[in-house]
């Protein structure tokens, strides 16, 4: 097993494996965004549909963050 304490704890990590993750976490980001779009657009107000649109906003948030964090690494 390989000790990355050696660099300081840095990981370097292919730029075209970053690339591919950016492509899919956007990819995820725009089908997240149009399910959103789409259940308040809905009239259906029931509590099934509220758990869904929280869900699919903590789902989405969570992706943009991972997206801030891979782009902040391919610039290292």
């Amino acid at each position: 097993m390989k000790d990355f304490r050696k660099n300081g704890g840095e990981v370097s990590i292919d730029p075209e494996l970053i690339r591919r993750g950016e492509q899919q976490l956007c990819s995820e980001i725009s089908l997240l965004k149009q399910w959103l779009q789409g259940l308040r657009a809905s009239s259906d107000q029931s509590a099934f549909n509220s758990n869904l649109i929280s869900t699919y906003q903590d789902m989405l948030r969570s992706r943009q963050d991972m997206l801030e964090i891979l782009r902040k690494q391919d610039k290292n």
